[in-house]
C-alpha cells in the first residue's frame, strides 16, 4: 500500500505543479490581451502588435504544458485564456479588415470562441461610441452592423446549459449591448443631420 500512497502522491505533485505553472501563463495571456485592447482602442498599433504576439506566445506555452494531461484541456484556466486570446483577435480582426475571423484561423476551440464572440460586442460598443464622440457616424454604422452579425450567429446556438455553459445569459448580454447601442447610434444620427440642416440654413443666410 506504501507504494500506491507514493505513487499518487507524486502524481497530485505534478497535478499542483501543472496547475501553478498553468495559472501564470494564463494570467500572462489576459494581461497581455487585455493591453492590446486596450492600446487598438488607443489606436496604438505597434503596442497592440506586440501584445498579440505575446499572447499568442504564452497562450501556446500554455497549450503544449497541458499536452501531457488532457483533463486540463477543458479546464477554466485554459478556457479563460483562450476566450481572453480570441477576444482580442476578433477584435483586431473586425477593426483591421471589417470581418469576423473563424475559430480555426484563431486556432481555439469553439466554446471559448462563442463565449469571446459575445465579450467582443462589448468592444465594439466602446469603439462606436468613440466614433460618435469623434462625429464618425457612418464608421460608428458599421460597428453595429457587426455587432448586430454576432448577435444574430450567437443567437443560433440554442443549446442547454450542459452542452454550452452561460451562453443563454451572454446572448441576453449582447442584446442590451446593442439596443443601447442601436439607440445611441439613432440619437447621434438625427443630431447630425440636424446640425447639418442648420449649416444649410446658416449658408443659404449669409449667401
Amino acid at each position: 500500500m506504501g507504494d500506491v500512497l507514493a505513487r499518487m502522491r507524486r502524481y497530485f505533485d505534478r497535478q499542483e505543479k501543472l496547475r501553478e505553472r498553468a495559472l501564470d501563463l494564463s494570467r500572462k495571456v489576459i494581461r497581455a490581451s487585455a493591453r492590446a485592447i486596450a492600446a487598438m482602442h488607443r489606436g496604438d498599433n505597434a503596442t497592440a502588435k506586440k501584445m498579440m504576439m505575446e499572447a499568442r506566445a504564452k497562450l501556446s506555452e500554455l497549450e503544449r504544458s497541458i499536452k501531457m494531461d488532457p483533463a486540463w484541456v477543458h479546464s477554466g484556466i485554459v478556457m479563460s485564456a483562450q476566450q481572453e486570446y480570441c477576444e482580442a483577435r476578433l477584435f483586431e480582426g473586425i477593426l483591421k479588415r471589417g470581418g469576423i475571423p473563424s475559430p480555426e484561423k484563431l486556432k481555439v476551440p469553439y466554446q471559448p470562441y462563442l463565449a469571446a464572440l459575445a465579450d467582443v460586442a462589448g468592444e465594439l460598443r466602446r469603439h462606436a461610441l468613440d466614433l460618435i464622440r469623434a462625429n464618425k457616424v457612418t464608421d460608428a454604422e458599421l460597428m453595429l452592423k457587426m455587432m448586430e452579425e454576432i448577435h444574430e450567429l450567437l443567437m443560433s446556438f440554442d443549446y442547454a446549459d450542459a452542452i454550452l455553459p452561460g451562453m443563454k445569459r451572454r446572448q441576453d448580454v449582447v442584446r442590451g449591448v446593442l439596443e443601447k447601442t442601436r439607440g445611441d447610434l439613432t440619437t447621434a444620427l438625427r443630431q447630425h443631420r440636424l446640425e447639418r440642416t442648420l449649416e444649410r440654413v446658416k449658408r443659404r443666410r449669409s449667401a
